[in-house]
């Protein structure tokens, strides 16, 4: 076997939802309790249905929980995390996601849609609330967004248009 002289500097694969990279990170644990639980899927954003209570739902208008992570700890017969259930979501790290539009440059934006889906945009725009950058992606014919993100904890709400 020959000594590698390359390295691989894109990304290959990744599962959705598990964690990309070792580094900081931040994890906060909630119940799912989405209206309707088959869409309680990993890699997607996640908002506080009730802060109190400490529950979540996949997309929603409340304040953002984090991305739904780790499925390979669910011993589940169904593709989606039960309601009723605690998750744990990633506020702050780099996570493998699927984004179901835009463009899958690195340090783009990514912001959520009201169901959780995420996609990645060249400019964020007025309303949108930017929760993360793509940090590694390769197209590939199997997977054509799947990346990388890197979450600050911190979403940056952009300003309304018009006059400050």
């Amino acid at each position: 076997m020959a000594i590698p002289k390359t390295v691989a500097n894109g990304l290959i694969s990744g599962v959705v939802g598990e964690i990309s990279h070792y580094g900081p990170t931040r994890v906060v644990t909630a119940v799912l309790n989405s209206s309707d639980e088959t869409g309680n899927l990993f890699g997607r954003a996640y908002t506080y249905v009730d802060d109190a209570n400490e529950t979540v739902a996949a997309g929603g208008t409340g304040s953002f929980a984090g991305i739904l992570i780790n499925p390979k700890a669910y011993a589940i017969e169904v593709p989606y995390a039960r309601n009723g259930t605690v998750g744990e979501f990633i506020t702050m790290g780099e996570v493998y996601v699927q984004l179901t539009a835009g463009v899958a440059a690195i340090n783009s934006p990514v912001v959520y849609t009201s169901k959780g889906d995420l996609t990645a945009k060249a400019a964020p725009e007025a309303g949108d609330n930017v929760i993360g950058f793509v940090t590694r992606h390769i197209e590939s014919v199997e997977t054509p967004l799947l990346c990388a993100i890197r979450l600050t904890e911190i979403p940056y709400p952009v300003a309304p248009s018009g006059d400050a």
